[in-house]
């Protein structure tokens, strides 16, 4: 992080309701959070449009790959009778990016209601610890693999518990952040090349019930060392939400206090629709005003189903802004710069 004053002490008194520095306890999240929901929405007439999934991510810029793992399931009461799990897995690489999604019956997904210890096929999440998990998995199709460590670096965020995502009262979803940066290391396999991966990362978890055809969102998230930045919008619906966190202390802007403008865009002819190539942030809460420009490098779209259907703009992503912090004398300004990660979510046309 490039401080334009080296005064960071001064910039962590001086965010709202927030008295100087102080040391970050990683328990601030119970590891129990990031456990299977499931049993809390029952019974609901809703159910077959419950939703959970745990998902992780990586930018390895020694290797110079990108890669995210989604463990998922679908409707697990089987109310529709096409209830089952999903594993996708994404790897970016400089002249090719290899994308995975594989299906799993119920049968072979397993969650626990204490921490996140997830199955899905021979697939797994083990919980080493509050702080550290072991991701493993491996596509069908034997093209990629992994075993990595993900270990808690950055306070976690529970963003929201039941948030209203659609007109209808029922369509609801919660979003926790467990690892908004973490410590990943292990190896990551792509046609029989294996990767050593030593790098930054992120987890975060999302579960509820919704229309997967109609709610739509955008979302972006970037660490470094003592700074993290998570953005949930969305669209058409004011209860979105931002954060930005540094060096502990955290501040949270809510939908009326942040614009994102879609500034440049692309088409996907196969799916025939546009998304954003380059978006611009910007938020203000009391004294502290964030802008941040994000310009999208690599961009794969996640089919969710057949049209009309959600259609997940998974998207690596070079940012680059700037905090300021009005204090009773003079701005201090933080500026900041690197890689990491957006989407951008639209429904498909049948």
């Amino acid at each position: 992080m490039t401080l334009r004053c080296n005064l960071t002490l001064m910039f962590l008194t001086l965010l709202p309701g927030l008295a100087g520095p102080s040391v970050y306890a990683q328990g601030n999240v119970p590891e129990i959070d990031d456990s299977y929901h499931f049993k809390y929405w029952q019974p609901s007439p809703y159910n077959i449009a419950y939703n959970e999934w745990w998902y992780f991510n990586l930018y390895d810029e020694k290797n110079n790959i990108q890669a995210i793992f989604t463990y998922q399931v679908a409707d697990p009461a089987d109310l529709s009778g096409q209830g089952g799990g999903d594993l996708t897995a994404v790897v970016y690489q400089p002249n090719q990016t290899v994308t995975e999604s594989d299906l799993y019956p119920l049968s072979s997904f397993t969650a626990s209601y204490s921490s996140a210890n997830v199955t899905l096929g021979p697939n797994k999440i083990s919980v080493k610890g509050a702080n550290l998990y072991l991701l493993t998995g491996a596509t069908m199709d034997g093209r990629l693999s992994w075993e990595l460590s993900y270990e808690r670096q950055a306070p976690s965020w529970f963003a929201g518990d039941h948030i209203d995502v659609g007109p209808p009262s029922w369509e609801q979803m919660s979003w926790l952040l467990y690892m908004p940066r973490a410590k990943v290391s292990g190896t990551l396999t792509v046609d029989g090349h294996a990767y050593k991966v030593e790098c930054s990362g992120y987890h975060d978890h999302n579960w509820g019930q919704w229309n997967f055809a109609s709610v739509v969102w955008n979302w972006a998230q970037y660490s470094q060392p003592g700074l993290t930045f998570d953005l949930g919008d969305f669209t058409g619906n004011p209860n979105g939400r931002a954060s930005l966190d540094v060096l502990g202390k955290r501040v949270v802007f809510s939908a009326s206090q942040y614009k994102l403008v879609h500034t440049k865009w692309a088409f996907d002819s196969i799916d025939n629709l546009s998304y954003p190539i380059q978006s611009v942030f910007t938020a203000e809460n009391d004294d502290v005003t964030v802008r941040i420009v994000m310009n999208a490098q690599s961009t794969d779209p996640l089919a969710t189903g057949p049209p009309p259907s959600l259609v997940i703009y998974e998207q690596t992503c070079h940012f680059k802004g700037t905090v300021t912090v009005q204090s009773k004398w003079f701005p201090i300004e933080t500026s900041f710069e690197g890689d990491g990660f957006k989407e951008y979510t639209a429904t498909s046309a049948p």
